[in-house]
């Protein structure tokens, strides 16, 4: 009876592990890996629980490697966010150097409840990372759908230029199960930012 429970664990491991992979990957030739005093984990997720449980977990997983990081739902409101000045005193005030981005690229859909997903909609602003905190959020799943698969990728910036460093691009089939998402997506990408040299 063990055996066989335990099997049947083992095969619904084996088949959660399957559900993702990675469609691609890239890092800037002439990105050179800095010392960076605090990392921002933005995930640009309209539904809050889902946004909140990507953000914990990035930053726990950064955290492990010795990362200094915080999450940008318990340290940016939408006052800090309103203006390009306010966001630059508000991150000269919490050291933030960088931030890893989470977001929505693509998915697909079926006809029943889910809670609703968002890729964010930023105003460009040429001061380094600040620009993916800028602006509102666009959904593109929500209602009466349930998103299957999904498309989830990550960006890296820094300081010093208006476009990532570093990205990457994974696909999930969801089928509602956000917490094992959340942790599975933000231990990825921590251990890809550290094998690519970036953190």
């Amino acid at each position: 009876m063990r055996t066989v429970f335990a099997l049947i664990i083992c095969m619904g491991l084996l088949s959660e592990v399957s559900a993702q992979k990675l469609l691609s990957s890239w890092t800037s030739p002439e990105y050179t890996k800095s010392e960076y005093r605090k990392v921002a984990v933005l995930a640009k997720i309209s539904d809050k629980e889902v946004r909140q449980l990507v953000e914990d977990n990035a930053v726990i997983a950064l955290r492990d490697k010795g990362i200094t990081a915080i999450t940008s739902y318990l340290n940016f409101n939408d006052e800090d966010m309103a203006t390009r000045e306010s966001l630059i005193a508000k991150a000269d005030q919490l050291q933030v150097d960088a931030v890893v981005v989470f977001s929505v690229q693509r998915e697909g859909t079926t006809v029943t409840n889910s809670p609703t997903l968002s890729v964010g909609a930023g105003i460009p602003v040429r001061i380094g990372f600040m620009h993916v905190y800028l602006g509102g959020s666009m959904p593109i799943a929500g209602g009466p759908k349930l998103v299957e698969i999904a498309q989830l990728r990550t960006e890296f910036y820094n300081r010093e230029k208006d476009i990532p460093h570093w990205n990457a691009v994974y696909e999930y089939k969801i089928k509602g199960n956000y917490e094992y998402i959340a942790k599975n997506w933000s231990g990825k990408v921590v251990n890809a930012l550290i094998a690519a040299k970036i953190l």
